[in-house]
């Protein structure tokens, strides 16, 4: 073992003397410990959210979408069908009818989006996890059924399964200005679902036939989503897509269609990092105070040193381990107990979330190995950072007195 860490070590856990120095020491490796422990947790937290909110985002928005270059509907030709059907990296694909229309429970009226969808959508996109409350189906013999967002739900009062319909309005291009213009169908909600706010308070998921009758589409459809075997095959299929009809169709993926909402993951989770390492760094102050006093306090060993030959560098190292010590000593406790407390969450769903309407009942968390790692490495940076320089002056400065003074 190095001289200079055996004695960081002496310094550090020696239990001889209890005095100020140890309790400020003992509170700095407490102060580190909660910091990781902190970051980690609360990191994971973020991890577990942003993935149930991509998940109920990618359940509504599929890898890629194509839709019409102009206008609001399109016909696909039968070639475009034999692409998808034949393309290996896609899993499935669903024809969408998808508009503007009012909806009106009662006396209160209400714009939203009618997402019309074919009998393969739920099996495909795995919507049934969105479903908060109620079942998925979307007809019963020749009445038709609807899911509905829980916003909208919340906002007009609508209840489930209940004998008074849902109308819905639309625009009738071939009448004049007066009621008698508006297409009008009544729609029984089966089912609550949750996501997105902006989501869940717009849309309303009913049968692509219905979608048909309201609108007036024939034949036409507004969009094609598809699923593909992995979201990193995005990029080359959307490529091949666009070179196979580079005019015919637009052709965005999820990425693209939601920007906002990946965009606001990512700079909620590097704003609560930055936060909590402004914590953790005033937490550190306590490790340059520890490392001040220690130093003051083993003045007379300065000297000692000298005498043996050691070299003011070596004599640095010494109280620079001791830093270190306190850093990695906080760092591996925060480390363990942060992994801890995620995995109780995990198994256990400790912690919850109240009372409220939600797809879960507890906070979800996942580890993240690469966030474990940019944790340990940005503590210990910190760690070494506040040991380094007031060592350094602090020792400097006391040789330097000693030596005067001699």
């Amino acid at each position: 073992m190095q001289l200079p860490l055996f004695i960081a070590q002496r310094y550090l856990f020696s239990k001889k003397k209890q005095n100020a120095i140890n309790i400020i020491s003992a509170i700095s490796i407490v102060g580190v410990t909660i910091g990781t422990t902190a970051l980690i947790v609360v990191l994971s937290v973020f991890n577990g959210m942003d993935l149930l909110l991509q998940k109920s985002t990618d359940s509504f928005t599929s890898d890629i979408v194509v839709s019409p270059s102009t206008g609001k509907f399109v016909h696909f030709d039968s070639s475009f069908y034999n692409l998808l059907s034949a393309h290996p990296s896609i899993v499935s694909y669903n024809n969408i009818i998808e508009e503007k229309a009012i909806a009106t429970y009662g006396n209160k009226p209400m714009p939203v989006i009618v997402k019309g969808v074919d009998e393969t959508y739920a099996q495909n996109t795995h919507f049934q996890n969105n479903i908060l409350e109620g079942e998925f189906e979307l007809k019963n013999e020749d009445t038709y059924k609807a899911v509905i967002g829980y916003g909208i739900a919340a906002e007009l009062g609508v209840g489930l399964n209940s004998l008074t319909p849902l109308l819905l309005y639309y625009p009738n291009k071939n009448a004049g200005m007066n009621m008698a213009s508006l297409n009008s169908e009544p729609i029984y909600p089966t089912a609550y679902f949750i996501s997105q706010q902006d989501i869940e308070g717009q849309y309303i998921i009913t049968d692509i036939n219905f979608a048909r009758k309201l609108f007036k589409t024939g034949n036409k459809i507004s969009k094609i989503e598809i699923k593909l075997k992995h979201p990193s095959l995005i990029p080359d299929v959307k490529k091949q897509l666009q070179t196979a009809y580079p005019q015919h169709y637009c052709i965005e993926d999820k990425y693209e269609l939601n920007k906002a909402f990946y965009a606001m993951m990512k700079s909620e989770k590097l704003a609560v990092f930055m936060i909590l390492l402004f914590i953790l760094l005033i937490a550190s102050f306590n490790i340059i105070g520890s490392i001040s006093m220690l130093i003051l306090d083993k003045k007379e060993d300065l000297s000692i040193y000298k005498a043996m030959g050691m070299t003011t560098s070596s004599i640095i190292k010494i109280f620079k381990t001791e830093g270190n010590l306190i850093t990695l000593s906080g760092t591996l406790l925060g480390l363990v107990l942060g992994i801890i407390i995620c995995l109780l969450q995990e198994k256990f769903g400790i912690i919850t979330l109240g009372d409220g309407s939600y797809i879960i009942d507890a906070y979800p968390v996942k580890l993240v190995f690469n966030d474990i790692l940019i944790i340990i490495f940005t503590v210990l940076l910190i760690g070494y950072t506040a040991s380094y320089f007031p060592v350094r002056y602090l020792v400097k400065k006391l040789v330097k007195n000693e030596n005067m003074d001699t």
